[in-house]
């Protein structure tokens, strides 16, 4: 068990760069506090195993804490961490996106030929490949190339 002095030196020495270490793994600066301060506790109470690096001690129980902080979390709230977004820009994305969208359908129904929309649709609404679009317009794959071609240039162009 450590003393008082001992445990506030390891506090003092260590305790931001602990609570950095479950910032990074938390991705949440109020559990990493907790986290860490859990640590410190148990680390004060129970004392550390014999001939054991204290940073390296402390720097583990904190990584295994966060790690079991993790696992207890559900795959919804792991990926609301990761990527914290509020509604409104949801609503925005979406918005732009559907913006986008609209542009893009206005682009292939006005500036392709009718052979170049028909390619585009098939390969990229249809999901077909290269010889399945050639087989169903009767044409060489190398003419389904350059049509494909033909149209993305022209999108890259307008986008």
């Amino acid at each position: 068990m450590l003393d008082k002095e001992q445990f506030k030196y390891l506090y003092t020495k260590h305790y931001s760069s602990l609570v950095k270490l479950a910032r990074t793994l938390l991705h949440d600066e109020d559990e990493s506090h907790d986290v860490v301060s859990e640590v410190m506790i148990r680390v004060y109470s129970k004392g550390m195993p014999v001939d054991t690096d204290p940073a390296k001690y402390l720097y583990v129980c904190v990584k295994n804490k966060c790690m079991d902080f993790i696992q207890r979390m559900t795959m919804k709230q792991r990926v609301e961490r990761l990527l914290p977004v509020d509604e409104t820009t949801l609503m925005t994305d979406f918005d732009e996106q559907q913006d986008r969208y609209q542009r893009l359908l206005q682009i292939v129904n006005e500036q392709l030929t009718e052979q170049t929309r028909r390619v585009f649709t098939l390969r990229f609404d249809n999901k077909m490949s290269y010889q399945q679009i050639a087989d169903t317009l009767d044409i060489s794959k190398a003419a389904v190339y350059k049509h494909l071609k033909k149209a993305i240039d022209i999108l890259k162009k307008e986008f």
